[in-house]
């Protein structure tokens, strides 16, 4: 897989205590892996990992500019994208990667989501576990763990946004390059969501009171904002468009904020 893919850890060094937890579980995990890591961030620094090469794209930069900063030193046709506060939790198998990265091939799928969310409901024939993305509304394309055509990702990163106006960007991108876009609920890279807003999930809390590959000094994020991350996602999945607009009008009078809009 060394010349087929390549991994790439988005971060910062505002997040940088989360490094060493990601990775021990990253080499913990998957030991067995061939192929380039790179952990891209801001500010350069003298730390090293085992089996990752971190990439500074210089202080200021913002999240979009930091993945093309480390693009330019991918040579590979996939790229596996993945976020600093999404710990590789669950072992990974090196053959299934390999399917999926030749399944990708053969139907020629520019982005390939590794997470449930938003549900798709699609299949693809013949594919057990795969299904068509349709990007008919707002995080069908998103920044949970995904395989990448290196191409697509490339052409998803422009001047002036940053990381949230980014995401919410990425499905209107695949809408205007054409993107064939796809899900896997295969469950071949699972991750732990660590960080919101700053502040440790209580799930994780809970894992890291078991496992405490994370040593840093980060507040419990509170019950009520956990709440609302809830009632967002259960509204995307489960209410019709005009719906969901309506509710988020309402929400948006009681100060929640919607970087997709209020449509």
């Amino acid at each position: 897989m060394s010349r087929a893919i390549t991994m790439l850890i988005s971060s910062c060094d505002a997040y940088s205590d989360l490094w060493d937890g990601h990775i021990e579980l990253l080499n913990r995990n998957w030991p067995e892996r061939n192929f380039k890591v790179l952990l891209v961030t801001d500010k350069p620094t003298d730390r090293t990992y085992k089996g990752v090469e971190i990439v500074a794209a210089g202080a200021g930069v913002e999240m979009p500019q930091r993945i093309a900063y480390a693009l330019d030193r991918v040579e590979t046709p996939y790229v596996l994208l993945t976020l600093d506060d999404y710990y590789p939790v669950n072992r990974v198998r090196e053959e299934k990667i390999s399917s999926l990265l030749d399944q990708m091939g053969e139907l020629e799928i520019d982005y390939l989501r590794l997470f449930k969310r938003p549900m798709p409901k699609r299949k693809i024939l013949g594919h057990e576990g795969l299904y068509w993305v349709d990007l008919d509304g707002n995080y069908r394309v998103n920044l949970y763990a995904g395989i990448w055509s290196a191409e697509f990702l490339k052409a998803t990163v422009g001047e002036g946004l940053n990381a949230w106006q980014y995401e919410v960007s990425l499905t209107d991108k695949a809408r205007e390059y054409g993107a064939v876009c796809a899900a896997s609920l295969g469950g071949e890279f699972e991750t732990l969501d660590v960080v919101r807003k700053g502040k440790i999930l209580h799930k994780a809390a809970r894992y890291f009171r078991k496992d405490p590959v994370y040593q840093g000094n980060r507040g419990l994020c509170p019950l009520s904002h956990e709440v609302q991350i809830a009632v967002r996602t259960c509204m995307t999945e489960h209410l019709p468009k005009g719906a969901i607009g309506a509710m988020k009008r309402v929400m948006a009078k009681f100060g929640f904020k919607f970087y997709s809009g209020l449509n």
